[in-house]
């Protein structure tokens, strides 16, 4: 019994929203925007914190939770007969105010009260596990965290691996209780219990935790990187066998672009907290080779989602360059991302993913008709940068383009074909020296880049 889908209506800094559910959903963006507001709506359904009227987006109307369950095992789908649909999932809503609590079901496209006994099986057949974040961490906290985990793990599985593994983790929490339980330790032991159950789910190919869901606040606390990248291995690999971990992050080291399906980009505005997620092909064929290789040999692109606005450039020298001539400038912002992407044939595919969601952008690319161009050449180059140019959504982007490249830019007139090795280290040491002036034209554009 997993969870499929939820509606959020009036919840917190959410006025509504609705997420598509993966067995790993990453819930990422900019600090005070609603991730853990989210979280907190999943544990308000299942009855594990208290509901407030003054939390409620609007205070004079109910608050509403909808959830539909799918993957319904065999005893599921016989308790939950009477009310499921066709499709084998079950709809539940639950609406909260200050004078009540009522729990429905769907069915046939309208809402029916749901039986206290169904109510119950279905709060007590989840058990949910929270990690939260370090300012609630607590040395108590990890024991009643890992507690449940062996709670779970014992009802689920009778099997003796899941014993060994039970003992294993008992050595994880004496570790914990001999020592000095810091922050970074307590994170350190819920990362060793956590790459013990995958190593154990991955040999057996079995989901140790049946319907439990693991909800992390910011797993990536007290980590350094490569431990980063190790735990977001370890999450996705019990994932993958069936187990629930949904996680709020501010670590690129937990993005895999190859799995955007996972990825739920929070965004707070005006009118409240907004989830984005798209759960279509934004490739095919050799596109998703493609990107998948240009992500493994630049796994810093991940940062994209994190950023005000993104900006897409084609290769290196771009991006040495362009930042270094925004602060001689002064015009330079952190929270801008600059993306290699390695070609301009690979800039496509990184706009369709801003476009879908809906993060500003930037497309930086070289006209490429040089002298030394034959026509055939610059035919293909005026086909290639149209194509561009069609991609760009007009209220998220736009385009930027140097002519013929930034090197040309630099220079102020056409350059031979062979000026044009060791490029970065070239363009960088001329506009490093003191009195280097940079061309008006190539001022405007890099102020167009940054406003």
């Amino acid at each position: 019994m997993h969870i499929k889908s939820l509606t959020i209506k009036n919840w917190k800094s959410i006025d509504e929203t609705h997420i598509e559910f993966e067995n790993f959903l990453l819930f990422i963006g900019q600090s005070n925007h609603g991730k853990s507001n989210i979280l907190s709506a999943i544990l308000l359904f299942f009855d594990k914190i208290t509901f407030k009227n003054k939390h409620s987006y609007h205070l004079n109307i109910p608050t509403e939770l909808i959830i539909t369950f799918d993957s319904l095992r065999l005893q599921e789908l016989n308790v939950f007969k009477n009310i499921k649909n066709t499709e084998d999932e079950i709809v539940i809503k639950k609406i909260m105010s200050a004078e009540k609590k009522e729990y429905f079901y769907k069915k046939n496209n309208k809402f029916h009260p749901l039986s206290e006994h169904l109510e119950y099986y279905i709060r007590e057949n989840i058990e949910i596990i929270f990690i939260p974040s370090f300012s609630a961490s607590s040395t108590k906290v990890i024991l009643d965290i890992y507690e449940k985990i062996i709670l779970v793990l014992s009802n689920n599985n009778k099997l003796v691996y899941v014993e060994k593994l039970i003992d294993k983790l008992d050595l994880e929490i004496q570790y914990l209780e001999e020592k000095y339980a810091s922050r970074g330790l307590q994170r350190e032991v819920m990362f060793r219990i956590m790459r013990r159950i995958a190593s154990v789910t991955k040999s057996t190919r079995y989901n140790l935790l049946g319907n439990a869901i693991i909800m992390y606040e910011e797993p990536e606390l007290y980590l350094h990187p490569q431990a980063e990248r190790e735990l977001h291995s370890v999450m996705t690999n019990i994932a993958r066998y069936g187990g629930q971990i949904y996680v709020t992050t501010h670590s690129s080291s937990f993005i895999e672009l190859n799995n955007y399906k996972s990825i739920c980009l929070v965004r707070r505005n005006e009118d409240g907290t907004h989830v984005v997620q798209y759960k279509g092909d934004l490739f095919k064929g050799d596109e998703i080779k493609n990107f998948n290789m240009n992500y493994w040999m630049n796994p810093d692109r991940g940062e994209l989602f994190f950023a005000k606005k993104v900006i897409l450039v084609e290769g290196q020298t771009d991006k040495i360059i362009i930042p270094f001539l925004a602060k001689k400038l002064g015009v330079y912002k952190y929270e801008y991302s600059i993306v290699e992407c390695g070609s301009k044939s690979s800039i496509p595919q990184f706009i369709r993913l801003l476009n879908q969601y809906k993060i500003p952008y930037v497309a930086v690319y070289d006209k490429d008709e040089h002298l030394w161009r034959d026509d055939e050449s610059k035919i293909k180059s005026r086909r290639d940068n149209k194509h561009l140019k069609q991609l760009i959504h007009q209220n998220i982007g736009e385009i930027v383009e140097f002519t013929n490249d930034i090197e040309e830019e630099l220079e102020g007139k056409d350059r031979i074909k062979k000026n044009y090795k060791h490029k970065p280290f070239i363009a960088i040491k001329k506009i490093s020296r003191e009195h280097y002036i940079v061309p008006d034209g190539l001022k405007n554009k890099i102020l167009k880049i940054y406003k």
